[in-house]
């Protein structure tokens, strides 16, 4: 009966790998477009329909294999855009009339920065090939395939775990990783192809431009493939390698007074001649344009050199050697010399053939980080590129420094006029009310005393808290450590949460850096308890390689996402000031973990209680 099924379900996902093969290509089809032309509108709809069917995939592997597989995707954003002042609506750095477009680019960034996304595409990639190297065996052994088909897919489309990593890998995590790393260096492979055809369709547009006069191809002919060469600096993280975007920022017309546009020191009637020179210019003096070109032309060997062996031995292993010797025992199929056999010897075909996609399993994740290294050396910025971007990245700090530091000031004003302030004037007209009924009314006058008691009280209390939220006295004389030690005390008495600090400091970081980290843990911890329903949280803190490193974990509903207004932007604006960085990773459903990491070089120690 177990075989029956097995041999059945097989047939099933015989059908689900054409159905989830043809929605890859359709989810190409309209992707594209929406990449190459700049019809983003195309985007959202594959990908949206593109989830509803992965869902059943995910309930269907569900149910094969006994585990539970929620949705990984993050919540979709909540809030509609906000204008500003001038009653405008911002997205990144472009201003809208109407919030529109800002409302369909926030959706935008959604679906496609969601990671689950890139996961659920890699899946539909490698499913079909999977199913297809499996389902043959399965017909002998048909249970074991059908569940280990189950259980890979159930691990691809489930929610990351932020602790896989941390933890000591099984065999079939290793096994799993080994056959993502191949995938991707076929995929690797076929962009190489592609950038073959985008080269000749290069050199066709600089024949037009310059040696027909088409000169509308020339803008064309360097700037067509920056999204294929943007495309593969993402595929560089895939090797542990950071590529930013290294273009200059797009030159725009400028109308002058007398109403001609003006494009650097050339003048134009109409905007769509300063429009094409704009584009020319920005385009041909950007260093990265060619940069990017030799990229194209030399990328194509490299790759064939670098990753051309793994993906053809595992190809040739599987598809030409071990499974057609399945095949042609099974069902006594054909078979020749270098078809499913090595040299005319089935049994070394065999040997043969398991022997080449082990190899390439094996060298595919070393081979992609190389190659991931190589895509840096020409797609990285420049130092002059560089450079200007770090100004870019300091005016932009500055900048919320300065904003950051005039809201703190209007909030220590405001909490004084509406708080202490108000208190001691109560204070002083109490004691001239208690003057005049000494003489009159002793016993009202005692009881007024009583009552100026209790609204100094509370008037010190207040200047007490405000005191500490600008900066506590235990953060500055017991150091970073025992404050939030004392932070997460006082939470644990306040709330239900347990709240638990690890780790030590072997100095104190610089006091400007101390208080950043200080508030934003503070933060973090706020918003697991009250926003998350988080019933245990976790704080830990280290040093290392000059960074002040702390991960704030908690097992609260997850879900958290900087771009739905919540404090996480504050947090990484006042982070941002020292050149710090918070990643977050906020599945929904949990568990949350947000890991800050400042630059800084730490003092000799203080007294600590550590």
């Amino acid at each position: 009966m177990t075989w029956v099924r097995g041999v059945t379900r097989s047939g099933v996902l015989l059908g689900v790998a054409v159905v989830v093969f043809v929605q890859f290509l359709l989810s190409l089809v309209m992707l594209f477009p929406g990449v190459l032309l700049g019809l983003v509108f195309l985007i959202p709809p594959p990908v949206l329909y593109g989830r509803r069917l992965t869902n059943r995939w995910r309930a269907m592997f569900a149910a094969w294999t006994g585990r539970a597989v929620p949705e990984p995707y993050r919540p979709p954003p909540a809030a509609d855009p906000e204008p500003d002042a001038d009653g405008m609506y911002r997205h990144d750095a472009t201003l809208y009339k109407t919030p529109r477009f800002p409302r369909f680019f926030q959706r935008l960034d959604w679906l496609m920065k969601d990671p689950a996304t890139k996961r659920d595409l890699t899946w539909q990639l490698l499913f079909p090939f999977v199913v297809l190297a499996l389902v043959p065996v399965g017909l002998l052994v048909a249970p074991w395939t059908v569940r280990a088909v189950g259980v890979w897919s159930a691990w691809m489309l489930a929610p990351m775990d932020p602790g896989r990593a941390a933890r000591k890998l099984t065999r079939g995590e290793r096994t799993q990783r080994r056959l993502l790393a191949w995938g991707r260096a076929a995929l690797l492979v076929c962009c190489a192809a592609l950038e073959v055809v985008l080269l000749a369709f290069t050199l066709t547009c600089f024949t037009l431009g310059f040696g027909l006069g088409f000169v509308f191809t020339i803008p064309v002919a360097v700037s067509h493939y920056r999204w294929l060469a943007n495309l593969r600096r993402q595929f560089a993280q895939w090797g542990g390698v950071d590529v930013p975007r290294p273009y200059e920022p797009e030159l725009r017309p400028h109308r002058r007074p007398d109403g001609m546009l003006q494009v650097r020191n050339n003048l134009y009637k109409t905007e769509s001649m300063a429009g094409f020179n704009a584009r020319w210019l920005w385009t041909w003096h950007d260093v990265a344009s060619w940069r990017d070109l030799v990229w194209l032309a030399v990328d194509p060997v490299v790759t064939a050199v670098l990753l051309g062996p793994p993906v053809a031995a595992g190809v040739y292993g599987a598809f030409g050697l071990a499974l057609p010797w399945l095949w042609t025992t099974v069902f006594d199929a054909e078979w020749s010399a270098w078809y499913g056999a090595w040299d005319g010897d089935r049994t070394a075909g065999l040997i043969m053939g398991v022997c080449l996609v082990a190899v390439a399993l094996v060298t595919a994740g070393q081979l992609v980080t190389v190659h991931a290294r190589w895509t840096a050396l020409l797609l990285r910025p420049t130092r002059e590129a560089a450079l200007r971007r770090r100004v870019e990245q300091l005016t932009r700090s500055r900048a919320d420094a300065v904003d950051a530091q005039a809201a703190e000031v209007r909030r220590i004003e405001r909490d004084l006029h509406d708080g202490a302030q108000a208190r001691l004037i109560a204070v002083g007209l109490t004691l001239g009310a208690i003057e005049r009924l000494m003489d009159t009314d002793p016993a009202a006058a005692r009881r007024l005393v009583k009552q100026t008691k209790e609204t100094a009280a509370a008037a010190l209390e207040e200047l007490r808290d405000l005191v500490r939220g600008i900066h506590p006295p235990v953060l500055s004389e017991r150091g970073l450590a025992d404050a939030v030690r004392a932070l997460a005390l006082d939470l644990s008495t306040d709330t239900a949460a347990d709240v638990t600090v690890t780790g030590t400091l072997p100095g104190r970081p610089p006091a400007p850096v101390e208080s950043a980290a200080y508030f934003a843990v503070s933060e973090l911890i706020a918003n697991a308890t009250r926003h998350g329903g988080a019933a245990k949280v976790t704080v830990d803190l280290g040093h290392e390689h000059g960074l002040l490193r702390v991960v704030v974990a908690d097992d609260g509903t997850g879900g958290a996402d900087p771009s739905r207004g919540t404090g996480l932007r504050g947090i990484e604006r006042r982070l941002g000031t020292f050149d710090g960085t918070l990643a977050l990773h906020s599945p929904p459903g949990g568990p949350t973990v947000a890991t800050l990491e400042l630059p800084c070089v730490l003092s000799s120690p203080k007294t600590s209680t550590c």
